[in-house]
């Protein structure tokens, strides 16, 4: 299995919002972040926090932290339990907002931890080994 075909089926699993049972570790954590991202970037917080279960955040911030993207997860935590609250910070979504949208975060997060924790990701050297 490819690399892409790893993420693909990662993001394929956030889409349906269910992953199988026996399914690595990285692969799982990935598929929960994705499912969040994905909802954020549909339609913005408001939108995933209409669509999106509370367990659903809290496995992704997991998953924001696993990808050592603990700035995001903290944000996207943070955010979810203040949401409709006067203690709400417009000003930390607007952050979340541009953090999610640098580049290709998440693709380059996995890259990096695929690099370092092969098999979390049911492969069996790093990407490019011999």
């Amino acid at each position: 299995m490819s690399l892409d075909d790893v993420y693909n089926e990662a993001v394929d699993y956030g889409v349906e919002g269910a992953v199988p049972p026996g399914t690595p570790l990285g692969v799982a954590r990935l598929s929960h972040v994705s499912r969040v991202f994905g909802a954020m970037m549909g339609g913005g917080l408001g939108f995933a926090m209409e669509v999106i279960e509370p367990d659903e955040f809290e496995r992704a911030v997991e998953g924001f932290r696993y990808l050592d993207l603990g700035e995001v997860a903290d944000l996207l935590a943070d955010l979810v339990d203040s949401y409709g609250s006067a203690d709400y910070d417009e000003q930390k979504e607007t952050v979340l907002d541009r953090r999610l949208n640098e580049g290709d975060l998440l693709l380059d997060a996995f890259r990096r931890k695929v690099a370092v924790v092969p098999s979390d990701f049911g492969m069996h050297q790093p990407p490019g080994g011999g």
